[in-house]
């Protein structure tokens, strides 16, 4: 372990930064926010969907994914990211993490899927930025006749 505190320090706010830009991909894909959503990717990113929802190159392709197959796709839902482990190595990162989802088709019909991300990021003019999302899928299930309504008391105003 190194002994300089800057560099130490430098490494744990890059670790925040990189978790941050994990945090917020679900949080732009949930809340159906495109800024936030695109704020996470490099201009040039690639996203490895290796679903459905096809891979795209690049933040204009992204976008369509997002806003013409994705949100289209679901009623609403929610993922959470677990297990992130980074690696980071100079301007250059790589992290792996577990993911959950819980959310309604356009159909009405609930589903639950779970997998794992495998990114790659890169610090570019001193901001770090997602530069390959792959997705590995482990289950996508369909729940006929659960519902994930959510009740009217548990609405925040």
């Amino acid at each position: 372990m190194t002994t300089d505190v800057n560099a130490r320090l430098e490494k744990i706010e890059s670790e925040r930064e990189l978790t941050r830009l994990v945090y917020n991909y679900c949080h732009g894909l949930d809340r159906k926010d495109v800024d936030l959503f695109l704020s996470i990717w490099h201009d040039d990113a690639r996203y490895t969907t290796n679903s459905p929802f096809g891979n795209h190159i690049g933040k204009t392709q992204i976008k369509g994914a997002l806003t013409e197959k994705m949100w289209p796709a679901f009623k609403h839902g929610h993922h959470w990211t677990i297990n992130l482990v980074i690696d980071i190595n100079g301007d250059e990162a790589r992290a792996l993490s577990n993911f959950t989802f819980q959310g309604e088709g356009a159909d009405g019909t609930a589903m639950m899927i779970a997998g794992t991300y495998h990114d790659e990021f890169s610090r570019r003019d001193g901001r770090w930025g997602i530069d390959q999302r792959r997705i590995e899928t482990h289950h996508f299930a369909p729940l006929p006749g659960v519902s994930f309504a959510t009740p009217e008391w548990a609405v925040l105003p």
